[in-house]
């Protein structure tokens, strides 16, 4: 049980980090403005993101917010039904229905679009498209999640093993 409350409680903190730093971006700058944070390397930017992951189908955003609370509900209903829940298994999908939620919720809000506001690169060699906390936790928690099948196969292969 303790393992659902540790869910609960990263899935609340990093819903709550991503609104609230969507907010303060919004309230404080304009858009496409520039700040760096870590020299030019690291910056705040203001931008809408009208589409998908990365940017990609921009303007179809009725699209992704079906798209994403079918998602949303998927991965809810798995988090239910998964048999094997460990605390990895729980902290990854807490970190992807959060990251899926905060971007739901700016999908419903009536802006012109996802709040996206981190920008990490060179202008000059790659920059990595702009994503928010909840892009971040999305990623982390998928890569977590992916951990998670890893061991549990090696699990499963050992006990394989064993009782043979």
């Amino acid at each position: 049980m303790k393992k659902h409350y540790i869910a609960a409680a990263i899935l609340s903190a990093t819903l709550v980090l991503d609104i609230l730093t969507k907010y303060l971006v919004v309230s404080s700058m304009f858009e496409h403005q520039r700040i760096n944070v870590l020299g030019s390397f690291v910056q705040l930017t203001l931008l809408y993101n009208k589409g998908g992951l990365f940017g990609i189908m921009q303007g179809y955003q009725s699209f992704f917010l079906v798209v994403s609370i079918l998602v949303l509900a998927l991965m809810i209903a798995y988090y239910v039904f998964e048999k094997k829940k460990n605390m990895l298994f729980c902290a990854s999908m807490a970190l992807i229905i959060s990251g899926a939620l905060g971007n739901i919720i700016d999908r419903l809000s009536g802006k012109p679009g996802v709040v996206d506001f981190l920008y990490v690169g060179s202008d000059e060699v790659f920059r990595w498209p702009a994503f928010n906390v909840a892009d971040a936790a999305i990623v982390v928690g998928a890569g977590l999640l992916l951990v998670f099948y890893y061991m549990e196969e090696k699990r499963m292969k050992r006990e394989g093993s064993d009782g043979q």
